[in-house]
């Protein structure tokens, strides 16, 4: 994986990778219970977005209670994504993506629930402000939608941004840990990394 300057070797992910499968196993699970593809892409997940907060110069989380080096990446990770995605500036949505996107809180009750838990989260309401919001809500199915467009049009930004960073620090992964797409939403808005 290529982050920049910065270059995550094979043996690095695959480390990770096999701790975790490791770890699965002691707990008593089969190979017909776990993914080894599934857990490289986590791997390169994480990983990618680790490098790319340090790569941006992004204040360092304390990761000093972590398990492990792979624990402290994540932690490292959470925190980037987090601080990257909130300060991306919102943009319409396509036709495209505003179909996709309400196609896919349409079908999937968790996922609108997390869509409202994000968007609330991210605007700091106080407990009244909670409690009209609550309210308008079960009162109005369009104060939802609205939730919904609003939250789309935040990770839009995040996207575009995500895609800019991907070129703008030659981001790449190998081959091996299959197609890799970082979108905030995959199906709604694309960021696949190239391989390499």
């Amino acid at each position: 994986m290529f982050v920049g300057d910065q270059r995550v070797t094979e043996a690095t992910l695959d480390g990770f990778v096999d701790a975790e499968m490791d770890s699965y196993f002691e707990q008593g699970a089969t190979l017909d219970d776990v993914s080894y593809g599934d857990s490289r892409q986590k791997a390169a997940f994480i990983v990618l977005f680790a490098e790319l907060g340090q790569a941006l110069g992004l204040e360092a989380p304390d990761t000093n209670n972590a398990a492990d080096e792979f624990e402290a990446r994540y932690i490292e990770a959470a925190a980037y994504y987090d601080e990257i995605a909130s300060a991306a500036e919102p943009r319409e949505l396509t036709d495209a993506e505003f179909e996709a996107l309400n196609s896919a809180v349409g079908s999937d009750q968790d996922l609108l629930q997390r869509v409202v838990e994000g968007w609330l989260a991210s605007q700091n309401l106080s407990q009244e402000q909670l409690a009209e919001f609550n309210v308008a809500a079960q009162s109005d199915p369009a104060v939802l939608q609205q939730v919904v467009q609003m939250w789309g049009e935040q990770q839009a930004g995040f996207a575009d941004d995500l895609s800019e960073y991907i070129t703008e620090y030659d981001i790449a992964v190998n081959p091996r840990y299959g197609a890799l797409d970082i979108s905030p939403l995959v199906g709604v808005f694309e960021v696949e990394v190239p391989q390499r």
